[in-house]
């Protein structure tokens, strides 16, 4: 039986927010005792089945930091054994930060530093941005009231940094240029080799692990994707 590597975006892909909430979905998360993440009945049922193939390992592959990560609670309390956080430069072992990786992790972006702090400051000082972080000391994370306006912020400054930038809704993200999901993803799988990656995302941070994907599978406009993904990750896994 072939061992699986199921690595996936959460955001937009497996859960999605209380604006494309239905009636019937589940929540997944909250914050500030406020529902703030979702799944479809759908989604949940097929998530039960995966989870329970010995086959596949599931592997989340996320921007969130650890906090935002571990608001997440899936279906039948189920705990991920691994999770790659802050777009790929903390991974979690049942919960907890890997020493080895975290350490790897601190020395390549060591030298972005610098750049994190003065972007950091400059963009305390523009109002537009309603709130500015190092994000678990990773990268540089921000949040605007639009999305619109941070496409302005995005234009004003992306080529003022050496870091590459990134927009999703309303929120920019500054990046080391040399480092990505797909980056964090190969050096999972020397750690922890698979005879077939599953990979699924709906941005442009997701598209260096879909490239590296045995099979790649991105949002477009399908109305319940998560349910799209896991339903072809159990065939995959069943076939």
């Amino acid at each position: 039986m072939k061992k699986i590597l199921f690595a996936s975006d959460l955001d937009n892909t497996l859960i999605h927010s209380h604006k494309k909430k239905t009636e019937t979905d589940l929540c997944v998360e909250l914050y500030q005792e406020r529902e703030q993440s979702f799944m479809s009945q759908k989604a949940v049922s097929l998530f039960r089945q995966m989870i329970q193939q010995k086959n596949i390992c599931f592997l989340p592959v996320t921007t969130r930091t650890v906090a935002q990560y571990q608001r997440i609670f899936f279906p039948e309390q189920y705990h991920p054994e691994f999770a790659l956080t802050a777009n790929g430069y903390i991974l979690l072992k049942q919960d907890m930060p890997e020493a080895d990786w975290l350490s790897d992790s601190v020395c390549r972006v060591q030298p972005y530093q610098p750049e994190f702090r003065n972007l950091e400051q400059i963009f305390q000082q523009d109002s537009r941005f309603r709130h500015v972080s190092i994000a678990d000391g990773m990268f540089v994370a921000c949040a605007c009231e639009t999305s619109e306006i941070a496409d302005d912020c995005l234009s004003d400054y992306q080529n003022l940094t050496q870091l590459q930038a990134f927009r999703t809704g309303r929120k920019l993200y500054f990046f080391p240029s040399d480092e990505n999901k797909g980056s964090a993803l190969q050096r999972f799988r020397k750690l922890y080799p698979c005879d077939l990656l599953i990979a699924s995302g709906d941005s442009e941070m997701d598209l260096p692990m879909l490239k590296i994907a045995d099979i790649a599978l991105f949002r477009e406009d399908q109305q319940d994707f998560a349910s799209d993904v896991l339903q072809l990750v159990l065939d995959t896994a069943l076939s």
